[in-house]
C-alpha cells in the first residue's frame, strides 16, 4: 500500500499571475506550475495519497476519473524526479 504523499518543507511556491511557481531550496532550482498543477500542489499541503487527490480533482475538474488517475499518477512521479514531494 502506497503512503501518503506531501509537498517537502522545503519547497516554497508563489502565485504570478496565472502560474505557480516553486523554489526547491535544496536544488536551487524553479519550477512552474500550470493551474491544474497548483491546485494538486494545494491539496499537497496536507498528507495525501494518490487515490484522494484523484477523488478530489474528479470532483472539482470536467475529467473521467480513469484520465485524472493517469495524468495524476504521471505528475506525481514528475513530482518526485525532481525532488519536490515525499512520501510519509
Amino acid at each position: 500500500m502506497a503512503g501518503k504523499l506531501h509537498r517537502r518543507e522545503d519547497v516554497f511556491g508563489a502565485d504570478v499571475e496565472d502560474t505557480m511557481l516553486l523554489l526547491n531550496a535544496e536544488t536551487g532550482r524553479y519550477h512552474s506550475l500550470n493551474p491544474v498543477a497548483a491546485r494538486i500542489w494545494e491539496i499537497l499541503a496536507e498528507p495525501t495519497d494518490e487515490a484522494a487527490l484523484v477523488d478530489r480533482l474528479v470532483d472539482e475538474f470536467d475529467v473521467s476519473r480513469d484520465e485524472c488517475r493517469k495524468e495524476v499518477s504521471s505528475f506525481i512521479s514528475n513530482l518526485r524526479d525532481r525532488s519536490l514531494i515525499v512520501e510519509i
